[in-house]
């Protein structure tokens, strides 16, 4: 049964170095789609899918500067692979675990207001080419966009058009 979720734990590991105590947030990509209009010779239009938007996540870590950012090796626009695991318990005290991995390019390094008062922060936005998110060990989310594999909740959306053009 679905449940109200607590998260416990999460970690992070940017081109295969732990970030594990440094991660502040992440935001896995949003799926997002370009909607068209459907109106001729209906009184009531519709919406059609025409294609999805660009894919970005952004991880912010506390304490990080670009001295560690250069030092993984991670510069601006180079390929990147990060990957965010989270887990915590659900109100019927059952275990959950997510499982983010992207692959992509750095899109930006920004790093938050100098205060007295506050911790330093540092964001890393990414130009995600690849999503991919297992929740419980079952994959919800494969997105490629080289290869066109658009699989979300479960269903490969594309599947079709890739065996129609040979893609698959």
């Amino acid at each position: 049964m679905f449940t109200n979720r607590v998260r416990q734990a999460i970690a992070a590991t940017l081109q295969g170095l732990p970030l594990s105590t440094t991660v502040e947030s992440f935001i896995p990509p949003k799926v997002d789609f370009i909607m068209e209009p459907m109106a001729s010779g209906r009184f009531i239009p519709e919406d059609m899918i025409k294609s999805a938007t660009a894919l970005t996540a952004t991880l912010t870590l506390q304490g990080a500067g670009p001295e560690i950012m250069l030092a993984l090796g991670v510069k601006l626009g180079e390929e990147i692979l990060l990957s965010v695991r989270e887990a915590g318990t659900d109100q019927d005290g059952k275990t959950w675990f997510i499982y983010h991995t992207v692959g992509g390019k750095l899109k930006s390094m920004t790093e938050s207001t100098i205060s007295m008062t506050d911790k330093q922060t540092f964001a890393l936005a990414l130009s995600c080419r690849t999503y991919n998110r297992i929740e419980n060990g079952i994959p919800v989310i494969d997105i490629d966009a080289r290869t066109q594999k658009f699989m979300l909740n479960g269903v490969d959306i594309l599947g079709d058009a890739r065996r129609a053009v040979l893609l698959t």
